[in-house]
């Protein structure tokens, strides 16, 4: 079972300018970045098609992280700054998912698409909460256009 929070999931409409925030002004380290297809948007949190949004990983070490979605300036009038989702890592995928099933009626197990991240969504207490029963995105990061900028 997840013991903590792994990462905070933050829309932001100026994520450069937030992501220098926790750089600068913070002490984060930029951990990776790449871009999420508009489908993983749209299935995940709801948003609206889209051609997707850069996300960039600011932290380090296994807790403590915060991933900024860059919501793209068409999508700002409908997709509002702040609090995305919570997401905690699991070592046990099935168990987890199945507990949360006694609490939220919506558990669904998201097929990433990408090779080393298993995951599912939930919606607790009007927050989406993710689960993730694996994760390498670092594997990932080095072939996302994002990640070469």
């Amino acid at each position: 079972m997840p013991k903590q929070l792994h990462h905070v999931v933050m829309r932001s409409h100026s994520a450069k300018a937030f992501v220098a925030f926790l750089t600068d002004v913070v002490g984060m380290e930029v951990a990776f970045q790449l871009r999420v297809p508009g489908e993983v948007l749209e299935t995940t949190l709801g948003w609206p098609q889209s051609d997707g949004a850069d996300v960039t990983m600011v932290g380090t070490g296994e807790a403590g992280l915060i991933e900024v979605l860059d919501v793209p300036e068409h999508l700002r009038d409908i997709v509002p700054e702040g609090l995305a989702a919570l997401s905690f890592q699991t070592d046990e995928f099935d168990r987890t998912r199945d507990a949360a099933k006694a609490f939220a009626s919506d558990v669904t197990v998201f097929d990433t698409g990408t090779p080393g991240v298993d995951l599912f969504f939930c919606t607790q207490g009007g927050v989406p909460v993710e689960f993730m029963g694996s994760y390498a995105p670092e594997a990932n990061s080095a072939t996302s256009e994002a990640a070469k900028h």
